[in-house]
């Protein structure tokens, strides 16, 4: 089978040897995606947890459109927050996005991030119908 690859931001990247989307016929991962400004730029909306969910999933769409997917074949998403008094705002960017797929869904309370200023991050896996 073909990999088709989106790589991830350079600094992880070569670090860590991962890519930000990776698919292999009809199954697509997403890796963490955090609300950055595009995929690789300075993090955005420090201190909305609702702005920076919208960034965050505006970056998985493009992620998932890189390698020949849609958010209408995201099957699971995983969120990961800091703070769990900004789940309804976070989850109000989830809804405006996944409210007409309603993939599984999970939540995790983390500690923290790489960058301070990062209040969540978001991955998601899909499945296309034909590879």
């Amino acid at each position: 089978m073909i990999r088709k690859q989106l790589a991830a931001p350079p600094q992880f990247a070569e670090k860590f040897g991962y890519s930000q989307a990776s698919r292999i016929g009809n199954m697509v991962a997403v890796s963490g995606t955090a609300p950055r400004n595009g995929l690789y730029g300075e993090i955005v909306a420090k201190g909305d947890a609702y702005g920076q969910a919208v960034q965050v999933l505006k970056n998985i769409r493009a992620s998932l459109e890189a390698v020949g997917a849609g958010v209408e074949d995201v099957v699971r998403s995983r969120i990961y927050i800091t703070n769990m008094e900004h789940l309804w705002d976070i989850g109000r960017a989830h809804l405006e996005v996944f409210g007409s797929v309603n993939p599984a869904v999970s939540l995790l309370h983390v500690e923290g991030f790489f960058d301070p200023d990062v209040m969540l991050e978001m991955e998601v896996d899909a499945y296309l119908e034909t590879a």
